[in-house]
């Protein structure tokens, strides 16, 4: 079974062939049926929904988006409608503001349809958290679908939605669109503004998107991209031109696309790395020249969980002991962590991320675009933990947190954008990503080449099995 996607939504709701109010209430009904396998949402706006919906269908010109649902992940403020950021201790936060991503998609003529599910505070690549239990892949409900945004993922897999707002951090947008095969962007620093981040000049934690196509994620980027003067990175970014891009034929002709199968890592699984070099392959057929590389370099590593763990104990600091009962321990740990990090050693991980900055900025001067996969292995499973040791071609790998993702956390130091590609399907039926990269404010050219993919290797048709 396929669902309408964001075009055809809009196309057919601007057009008066449906309603907005039907495709809301459809899209609103697939979330009940599938929410007590998945658990994907936090919150459900049917009442706030089916009120949009009835003012998009009331308006003499409806948007661009008219009609379209869309998600927003509980970390991202919505006003009058709870953000817990999947956290006890924030269970009835209700913001006053609202980032201006969301306000720009629902002025568009979207329809927000709730509030999707994350680990608390954002803060692991798995899908628990101490307020909402477990978020489960669709593809198979005993797998995660990564984290942090894991009901974004699994919403959008899904059906339960064609958009989906989330954030990146270190893999929040990718890692998990790639375990549920959709696309998930995480664009330039500062394109999509992140206007209420508390540290506007030091933020790495971008504002991402997901779907299940290259157009409608080309839609929602034109939408929510451009500067708002309250985010310094945004000041200058004019609104993308994605969907003129991807409907425009690209030849590759003398591009040069380095190829790196390991960042650091020793392992990666044989199903996976041949997976993405076939859709590569897609790109050397329009003319693309690939090249492996495996020179040595030194990622974010240590200064990334530096960096992060501050930001934990900046944001949200540390509570009382009875606060402290309601946290998760991963996350605790972090921000007492944090609190132990003396000024000396926070300064090298802010260098650190300038070197990094500088490193892909090097490699960028050798190529036009970079080449990764987004995981080591696909299928962990939805109870693991971060110490959980990774086995790849029937080998010890190391532990989850270092071994799974060491491809993407680099990108959110430097600020590139990097979007994750569905590759193609495992032996055992799971999805896996191709990470792209491209030189910065390259984000319409970027998914201009993911369409080339599309194209070749047609991955949206397909849907994950409905529940038992």
């Amino acid at each position: 079974m396929s669902f309408p996607t964001a075009a055809d939504i809009a196309a057919a709701v601007r057009s008066r062939r449906t309603t907005a109010r039907a495709e809301t209430a459809a899209c609103l009904d697939r979330i009940d049926a599938r929410q007590a396998s998945l658990n994907a949402f936090v919150t459900v706006c049917r009442q706030e929904a089916l009120a949009a919906a009835d003012a998009v269908d009331a308006a003499a010109e409806p948007g661009p988006l008219a009609g379209v649902p869309f998600s927003v992940k509980d970390n991202i403020e919505t006003r009058g409608v709870r953000t817990t950021w999947g956290s006890r201790t924030l269970e009835s936060h209700v913001p006053t503001v609202e980032a201006v991503a969301v306000t720009r998609l629902r002025r568009a003529g979207a329809v927000m349809i709730g509030k999707t599910t994350l680990p608390e505070f954002a803060s692991t690549v798995l899908a628990r958290s101490p307020l909402t239990g477990t978020t489960r892949n669709p593809w198979n409900p005993a797998l995660t679908p990564g984290g942090s945004s894991s009901g974004a993922a699994a919403a959008v897999a899904a059906g339960l939605g064609p958009i989906a707002l989330t954030t990146d951090a270190g893999a929040s947008t990718r890692l998990p669109a790639a375990l549920c095969g959709v696309l998930g962007i995480k664009p330039t620093i500062g394109l999509i503004p992140y206007e209420l981040f508390p540290d506007g000049f030091g933020n790495f934690i971008h504002m991402g998107l997901m779907a299940r196509t290259v157009e409608d994620l080309a839609l929602a980027l034109d939408t929510v991209s451009g500067e708002d003067p309250r985010d310094p990175q945004s000041i200058g970014m004019a609104p993308t031109r994605a969907v003129a891009a991807v409907g425009t034929a690209a030849s590759l002709a003398g591009e040069r696309i380095h190829w790196r199968p390991l960042f650091g890592n020793a392992a990666l699984d044989a199903e996976v790395r041949a997976l993405c070099e076939a859709a590569l392959g897609c790109l050397a057929d329009a003319g693309a020249t690939l090249v492996e590389r495996s020179d040595p370099f030194e990622g974010a590593g240590t200064a990334w969980r530096t960096l992060q763990q501050m930001n934990w104990a900046g944001r949200f600091g540390l509570p009382d002991e009875a606060g402290q009962k309601l946290l998760d321990a991963g996350f605790l740990a972090g921000v007492r962590a944090a609190h132990a990090t003396g000024g000396f050693e926070l300064a090298q991980a802010i260098y650190r991320r300038t070197a990094c900055f500088r490193t892909v900025q090097q490699w960028f001067g050798e190529c036009e675009w970079l080449a990764t996969p987004v995981f080591t292995v696909a299928g962990v499973p939805a109870d693991a933990a971060g110490d959980t040791r990774l086995t790849i071609n029937g080998r010890d790998a190391g532990e989850l947190r270092t071994a799974w993702a060491p491809y993407l956390s680099l990108f959110n130091f430097s600020g590139h954008p990097a979007i994750s590609i569905p590759a193609g399907f495992t032996a055992a039926g799971m999805p896996v990503g191709l990470q792209l990269v491209g030189r910065l404010r390259s984000d319409a050219a970027l998914l201009q080449r993911a369409r080339l993919i599309e194209s070749a290797r047609p991955w949206a048709g397909r849907m994950p099995p409905a529940p038992d």
